[in-house]
């Protein structure tokens, strides 16, 4: 198999596609269905636009609910170790070799939705190989970015050094990749000295619109609570702005982040888990959105801006795609807690307009990925004689 893409055309050249057929045989894998995340959300939206597609996961919670139109889910050996079921940095050193023996099915076009090792997926080493990537895991690259990498500690530097090895050597099974954001197309290029175009994920703009009420007096960070996410830098940004901040969400840093807000004496409300209409009540009537992290694209500004709510965000990784400077939002050069108090004084001071938010989140929505999506596949069916 060549590592030279299939595809040399930008994504979105609507005029280079002559709606070719669809391929008759066809696999969409992902790394592993556990709940409701934006990449599973992702994978569930590849699966609706191809429903003849056959799927696969290293492991599968029936408990999460998709709507993968009555298909079921091919898994694999991982997903019936029940010691390891739900342990992803446990399964990861046996990853590669599940994936080797997941199928031995025959296809035209394979592709892997992949943050980990879905791109090891046997058939993809046959068939044309496209290969969706959220990022390069950050277990091995990017221990620099946060504090996720920690779980890769596990790992023994052996282990750690044959992943590695691995990682670059299935990036040659790739035909062709697209990353999710400008920041991962860089991280493809690095990593794995390869091209990608950038198809950016799908956002739910149709459900996430302003709403017809006041706003009121708070700013919002919507996040897991994890210490990557920032949350404490959220809080005492607002502290210095002199704002109250909801913070909506949850895990397992609720009781820290409490009590650094108790100790600083400023006002934070916690929402837990709040449901998707509750969640868009409250971007509808905050009057900013802060967002702390460095994400690979992150779905929460976008959100946000599809409610007419402007954002503060780190100026590096997927925000730099998602936030316009200065039109939708304040960018802020550095992860400390004076930029982002700053930018929240500008975004607070009344000026960024309500629709500037929603034109800019119409490009990342649920139809605009699908049509994305479907040219590359369709576009590598051509090249293939499909």
């Amino acid at each position: 198999m060549t590592n030279t893409p299939h595809l040399d055309r930008p994504a979105g050249d609507a005029s280079s596609f002559d709606h070719p057929p669809e391929p008759e045989r066809i696999a969409l894998c992902h790394e592993w269905l556990s709940g409701r995340s934006g990449s599973e959300k992702t994978f569930e939206m590849m699966a609706q636009e191809f429903p003849r597609a056959d799927l696969f996961s290293l492991t599968w919670n029936r408990s999460a609910e998709y709507d993968f139109g009555g298909r079921a889910v091919s898994t694999t050996v991982l997903d019936r170790i029940s010691a390891l079921r739900g342990k992803n940095a446990l399964q990861l050193p046996l990853m590669p070799l599940a994936w080797r023996y997941s199928s031995r099915r025959e296809y035209d076009i394979v592709v892997t939705s992949s943050h980990a090792c879905s791109k090891g997926f046997y058939p993809g080493r046959e068939a044309i190989h496209l290969c969706y990537c959220y990022t390069p895991m950050r277990y091995l690259w990017l221990s620099n970015i946060d504090a996720r990498h920690r779980r890769g500690a596990r790992l023994t530097a052996p282990v750690s050094r044959a992943l590695k090895r691995w990682d670059l050597m299935s990036a040659g099974w790739v035909d062709d990749f697209a990353g999710i954001s400008h920041a991962v197309k860089d991280r493809i290029q690095d990593v794995y000295s390869r091209p990608a175009r950038v198809i950016h994920p799908p956002v739910a703009t149709d459900f996430y619109t302003p709403g017809d009420g006041e706003r009121e007096d708070f700013v919002l960070a919507v996040s897991r609570m994890v210490p990557y996410k920032r949350l404490d830098l959220a809080i005492r940004a607002a502290q210095l702005a002199g704002t109250r901040l909801v913070i909506a969400g949850t895990g397992p840093q609720e009781q820290q982040l409490r009590q650094i807000a108790g100790d600083l004496g400023h006002p934070v409300e916690f929402v837990i888990s709040p449901s998707d209409a509750a969640l868009r009540e409250l971007y509808r009537t905050a009057r900013a959105v802060i967002f702390p992290p460095e994400e690979d694209f992150g779905i929460v500004p976008v959100e946000a801006q599809a409610c007419g709510t402007p954002v503060v965000a780190l100026a590096r990784g997927g925000s730099l795609d998602t936030v316009v400077d200065g039109v939708t939002g304040v960018l802020v050069p550095e992860q400390s807690a004076e930029p982002f108090a700053e930018g929240l004084k500008m975004v607070l001071d009344g000026s960024f307009r309500p629709e500037d938010g929603v034109a800019n989140a119409g490009r990342f929505s649920q139809a605009q990925f699908r049509a994305r999506f479907r040219e590359w596949v369709l576009h590598a069916a051509r090249g293939n004689g499909s």
